[in-house]
């Protein structure tokens, strides 16, 4: 139905939709629904999305903060299944944001969205909602690809810098999940935005270096094999750096 309306037709429709999803003491189950069925239209409008896509950067921002058990004890959902649904939310929203990312082609991700949204997404980093194995799933399949096509999209690509230094920062946290996932993503980043990532190598370098001696052998293993992709995707060995 959606792709047979005009724009006139469908934006009305939309923000119906995004109102009736975040009435004040309505059902949180209402945001979950209103979550899905963005991350469906995006897909289906794909750069066309972007024209409304506006008005959830803020609210998809707030919400990634209140169902990060990294920043609040406090449920989201007042139910039983509140991590279950809580799950299913981060994933709709990450997988809605990776989409307005991919098909932008209207600079949708200005200097105001990226500083709205830079910090609410690398702090899921540390997000242990579900547990473990569900954290690593949701990492791989979802957060991951969704920053690093966040970092392609900037229209200001002085953002690099302090994103990647954000993802740099998550190196050093006592969880080894999360160092482990820090470097997934730091390499994910630099696939993407290729031989430009050299100009952050000098501030990355020392991150690396403390954990080719981490105390975790997984960890180390990673980033043993990161740097060794880092010098394919760059072109030139790292060695010198070290």
């Amino acid at each position: 139905m959606i792709m047979k309306l005009s724009e006139m037709s469908f934006r009305p429709l939309f923000f119906k939709l995004f109102d009736w999803a975040k009435t004040e003491d309505a059902s949180k189950d209402r945001l979950l629904t209103f979550c899905r069925l963005a991350d469906c239209i995006a897909d289906k409008l794909k750069g066309l999305f972007t024209l409304f896509a506006g008005h959830l950067v803020k609210p998809f921002a707030d919400t990634l903060n209140q169902i990060n058990t990294s920043k609040t004890d406090e449920a989201f959902f007042d139910s039983e299944e509140n991590t279950a649904k809580s799950c299913l939310l981060l994933q709709f929203i990450l997988g809605c944001l990776y989409k307005i990312f991919l098909f932008d082609s209207h600079h949708f991700v200005s200097k105001e969205r990226a500083e709205t949204l830079m910090m609410p997404l690398v702090d899921q980093l540390e997000n242990m909602i579900g547990g473990e194995e569900k954290f690593q799933e949701r990492a791989t399949m979802y957060l991951i690809p969704c920053i690093a096509q966040f970092a392609v999209a900037m229209a200001d690509d002085s953002l690099w810098k302090p994103l990647n230094y954000q993802i740099l920062l998550k190196m050093r946290h006592a969880s080894s999940k999360v160092r482990f996932a820090a470097l997934l993503t730091l390499l994910e980043l630099a696939e993407k935005i290729r031989e430009n990532y050299m100009v952050l190598i000098p501030e990355t370098i020392p991150f690396l270096a403390e954990l080719m001696e981490d105390e975790c052998e997984e960890v180390e293993h990673q980033c043993q094999k990161t740097i060794q992709q880092l010098e394919v995707i760059l072109g030139e060995s790292l060695q010198s750096y070290f």
